[in-house]
This record gives structure tokens, sequence and C-alpha cells, in this order.
């Protein structure tokens, strides 16, 4: 069938002009939610119209099936808690395209880090992946207030000992366009010492321990040209997990989580996307849920404590945390790695959460290059630059989920050597400035896609 592209871009301008007239003319106050959406489609309306393929062919590089490897320091740095220093190694490819990556603390410090994880080792024909892992860390977590009205400074941070493991099954079908994941992990954690904000510590802890299940099942559909680096498509991601804590004291939950994330070329090698994540949450099995039994159950002994009005603040942020959680569950948190990259890992939370992002991909180098440094190797085939603007929310009352946001933006720089991700982000938002240093691209659904 013969399209006539250009009764579509009659109809496109038809369409649109007068939204764009009114995007341009409206106050910022008075401008609609409605005339905003309509004023993105219209934006992303052209390369959805004039799309001559889809889903597009896909395409795969040699390289992304060769041996690479990274060993790179990890420093851990606190202030008012301590330091540690853990090795870090990654190896893609060691078999046929499964990884390996360690982390471990090999010179004394205040935080100990052991990792391992073997990922996507082929049991049937490469289209059954295997994968496992474990992890045991001495080291602090932070705690922030609920909602998205928490401040930079409302939060307490608990040092712990850590430990879990995993084992995930992956399946990919259709040249990695489909794919299903089942995974099972346990872990508990001991608490040692609870700091607040201004660096005081507390270990007279009640209920200092916990342990829990979860199960993970999700889905991807991956309409794009390439699985590693996509530069046009559509990828749509489902995830359902379920965390059984082991303590009647706690309450069960699941979270649903759904992401889809748009690719659209610009000229030859850069590409926009837009990804928007939505994640719900709710009660499986009731903890407890009076402020008065929490109280009993997760308070601090302040009264055998030095400073026990900093004790007596902290006690009542713990007794929140776990109250509200009780009561409403919790969802994916905005800030970290992933999504909205300004803001400290976990940042904001509650029952619901939603997040939207706009990143522009500029791939300048896509030439294959051998790389045989001693601390990395590989091919490397792309060296890439991003811009990015994200923008999300949280709230127990999904009515309001949208009410009030926060925004991240900045420039991120990535290189794609021998099928791994290196990225390193600079974001900006109203906490300050913040470095990501991870492997794989952000805006992913846990493991899928990877």
């Amino acid at each position: 069938m013969k399209i006539n592209y250009e009764e579509k871009e009659n109809q496109y301008i038809n369409f649109c002009s007068p939204m764009i007239s009114a995007f341009l003319t409206a106050s910022g106050a008075l401008l609609k939610r409605k005339t905003k959406l309509l004023f993105l489609l219209c934006f992303f309306m052209p390369s959805v119209v004039f799309s001559y393929e889809f889903p597009p062919e896909r395409s795969e590089s040699d390289a992304e099936n060769e041996i690479g490897w990274l060993v790179a320091p990890l420093p851990i740095v606190v202030e008012g808690i301590g330091t540690g220093f853990p090795i870090a190694a990654s190896i893609s490819n060691i078999f046929k395209k499964t990884d390996l990556l360690m982390a471990k603390t090999l010179f004394k410090g205040d935080f100990e880090v052991s990792l391992f994880s073997l990922s996507k080792y082929p049991v049937v024909d490469e289209k059954l992946l295997f994968s496992l892992g474990f992890t045991d860390f001495y080291m602090p977590f932070r705690s922030y207030d609920r909602g998205i009205d928490s401040g930079k400074e409302d939060y307490y941070q608990t040092l712990e000992k850590f430990n879990s493991n995993f084992v995930t099954l992956q399946s990919q079908l259709y040249n990695q366009r489909l794919e299903f994941l089942l995974s099972y992990s346990a872990g508990g954690t001991k608490l040692e010492k609870i700091f607040d904000v201004d660096g005081n510590d507390f270990s007279n802890i009640q209920s200092p321990e916990r342990s829990w299940i979860d199960h993970v099942i999700g889905t991807q559909i991956d309409l794009t040209d390439n699985h590693i680096d996509p530069s046009e498509g559509l990828r749509i991601g489902l995830l359902h997990s379920k965390t059984n804590y082991e303590h009647n004291d706690l309450s069960d939950y699941a979270v649903n989580d759904l992401n889809i994330t748009a690719y659209f070329p610009f000229f030859e090698t850069h590409t926009l996307l837009f990804n928007a994540f939505q994640s719900r949450s709710n009660i499986t099995a009731n903890g407890l849920v009076d402020e008065t039994a929490v109280r009993n159950k997760f308070g601090l002994g302040c009264d055998l404590e030095k400073e026990t009005a900093a004790c007596r603040k902290t006690e009542t942020r713990r007794i929140n945390y776990w109250l509200k959680r009780n009561q409403s569950s919790k969802a994916t948190a905005l800030g970290g790695l992933n999504r909205m990259r300004a803001y400290s890992q976990g940042r904001f939370y509650a029952a619901n959460s939603s997040n939207y992002v706009l990143e522009y991909r500029l791939n300048y180098s896509e030439k294959r290059t051998p790389m045989n440094w001693i601390v990395l190797g590989g091919i490397r085939t792309v060296l890439q630059t991003s811009f990015f603007y994200e923008t999300g929310s949280v709230s127990d009352d999904i009515s309001r989920l949208h009410k009030k946001m926060k925004s991240s933006f900045g420039v991120g720089f990535r290189a794609i050597i021998s099928g791994l991700i290196y990225r390193f982000d600079l974001a900006k938002g109203d906490d300050g400035i913040a470095p990501t240093l991870f492997i794989n691209y952000p805006l992913s659904l846990g493991t899928l896609g990877s």
C-alpha cells in the first residue's frame, strides 16, 4: 500500500497548529496538562508517521561478543561515619555472553564490601539464561522521610551487616525481542548503629534484625533496532515483585512496575528517547499498624543515650518510616543510579511513583577500536555524550501523584566496550549536583534487557 506522506504531513500540521499556538501564548500557570500532552504528541508524531519500517530491522555488532574487562576502585566516604575502599572488577563475555562482576574490600577501613555476580550463563542454546550472585556488606544505608516533600537533611542512617543472594532465569526469544524473567532472592540485615543527620550515633536498637524473601517475575517486548544501544523503536517492560518479611510485625507487599521507552533517530548517529515509568504497590499481608505497637517494637532506648533529645528525634523518624511503610507499602523509589540521578539512592518513595525522562544521545564515535590497557580492555564501538531532563513524583494518594513534581537534569558520558556500557552522569536538582558512575544505561527495569 502506498502511503501519501504529503497528505499525512498536512493533516499533522492542521492538527498541531492550534496546539502549538496555545502552548506559545498560554501562561505557565494556565497551561493545562492536556495541552502539554498534545504538544508533546505533536513533537514526536513526525517520527512515528514517517517511519518507513516498524519494528526496525535488528542489528548486532561482532564486538558485542568479544571479551572485555574493567578493574577500578570504588571509594566509599560517608561524612561522620567512616570510609571504605573496595576494588571492583567486571569481565564481559567470559563465556559466550556470560558476564562476571566482583567487588571486595582489600584494604582495612570502616566498611566492608563483598560482591559476586555471574549473569547470563547459557543453559539452553542462549535462549534460556541463568544468573546467580551474592552480596555481603558492612556499610551505612540512608533512609529519608516519606513523600515528595522530604527535605535534603530529613534522614537517618543505619550502619548494617547486610547480606543477600539471588538466582535468576531469563528467556530471550525471537532475536531478543521477547523476554521473560523469573527471580528469587533472600536476604537479611542486622543494625549495629543508627546515626542522625548531625553524626550522633545510637546503639540501643530494638528489633535490629530482619530478613526477607523476594519473588520477581517480568517480561519485556523489545521492538528496537539494537538490544544494547537502540536508536529507534519501542521497548515495553513489566515487572511484578513480592516481598515477604519473615516477621509478623512487618507488612508484606507487592510492587508492579511499567516501563516504556521510545527511541527516535536524529541525523545519522544521534538518538532522542522518551521514557515513562509507573510503579504501584499494595499490602499483601498486614504487619503492625498501631503507632504505640510500632514504637514499642522499633524504639531506640533513648533513656540510655547521652543525647536524649537527638535520640528521640531520630527514633520518631524511624518509627514513622516503618509505621507508614506497614500501612501503605512502598513502590519503586526515585533517586540514584537509574532515575532522578541528581538525588541520593532511594531519595523519594511512597505507595506510588512516576518518572518521565527526555534524553538526547550523541554518538560521536562508532569506530571499532581495540583496547588493551591493564585496567580496561575490549573492543570499543561507541563513544557517547548525552543530555537529559527528568521529572518525577511519589505519593501515597494516587490522585495526587502528579500534583508536585521534582526535576533533575544533566549531562552524561558513555562508552560501549565489548557489550558493556560504562556510564558517567552528572546531574543537578534541588539537593545539588550528584555524579553517577555505573555499568549499563539508566532507565532500566530490573535486569530485563541486560
